[in-house]
């Protein structure tokens, strides 16, 4: 009965470390991420947030749209990276040479402008 008892005790404990290991494994994989957030803001009127702008980081498969209030996130690993932002109607722009650190979070903020249209206009008689 002891040596059941202590083969059970010992499989035991070698799942417990084992399941430590991945949990480990699991916050060293996130700590090795930075986080780019953002806010994009319409130029155009007072610093407006533009909801649903779409930010792409480019050359990835990373893409999202800003929230209501303006906002977007990527946790992506540390590198350089270029951000496009586009919205309708709106200028679109390369944030190039965005650095991305293992465990900080890099801010920013952004002023979107819209387009200007070419109207010739002739009048003849």
């Amino acid at each position: 009965m002891r040596l059941i008892l202590i083969i059970i005790l010992l499989f035991s404990s070698g799942l417990i470390s084992g399941q430590s290991f991945k949990i480990d494994s699991f916050f060293l994989e996130s700590n090795n991420k930075g986080k780019i957030s953002g806010i994009i803001l319409d130029n155009e009127t007072k610093s407006e947030p533009l909801a649903f702008a779409t930010i792409t980081v480019k050359n990835t498969d990373f893409e999202t749209n800003s929230d209501l209030n303006g906002s977007f996130s990527f946790n992506l690993k540390p590198g350089n990276y270029i951000l496009e932002v586009q919205f309708l109607g709106y200028e679109t722009i390369e944030l190039c040479d965005i650095a991305v650190v293992a465990g900080n979070t890099l801010s920013i903020k952004q002023k979107v402008s819209a387009l200007k249209l070419n109207a010739d206009i002739s009048l003849t008689n």
